[in-house]
């Protein structure tokens, strides 16, 4: 039985291999209207229709200005005078200190003006890691609304107000 199903599966294949692929182009055939793309161009992410180019631009690493400045868990950890402040957040154009740690802004997942999520790099103690996290303006731009994502990341949302 196997010998008889053998020349089934080689016999197509030598046919195949011995016809013409493709007839020559004539002299009354068309050309394409297809646009000739680069290499650079088809590899990079596609735009929706109507869409600028721009919009498909990497979103700026950055913090919007209202964010930027001092924030503090409670009203002790905006007194400049304490040195037991570890509630402070400062945020800074494309870095957030905290009372032991410094992360900078890695890839920008979304932002507006009052919104920024990002992943940051962090160092601190020794240590550097990443994190996944959503700094948010609420209450008029008072509040500052930290929430952290991944395994190892705190629990909820944190609060922390404006330092005046």
């Amino acid at each position: 039985m196997k010998l008889f199903a053998l020349p089934l599966v080689v016999l197509p294949l030598a046919l195949a291999a011995c016809s013409d692929p493709s007839p020559a182009p004539d002299a009354t055939a068309t050309p394409s209207m297809a646009p000739i793309v680069s290499e650079s161009e088809a590899l990079a992410p596609p735009v929706a229709p109507g869409a600028s180019a721009s919009a498909a631009a990497p979103t700026e690493a950055s913090f919007p200005m209202a964010m930027r400045g001092r924030w503090g868990m409670n009203a002790a950890d905006c007194d400049p005078a304490r040195a037991d402040n570890k509630g402070l957040m400062t945020v800074g154009p494309n870095s957030v200190k905290f009372y032991e740690s410094v992360g900078e802004i890695g890839v920008v997942a979304e932002r507006s003006d009052t919104l920024v999520r990002a992943t940051f790099d962090f160092e601190g103690e020794g240590m550097q890691w990443q994190r996944d996290a959503r700094y948010e303006l609420a209450d008029g731009g008072k509040v500052l609304i930290l929430t952290e994502y991944g395994d190892d990341a705190p629990q909820g949302p944190r609060r922390y107000n404006q330092c005046k």
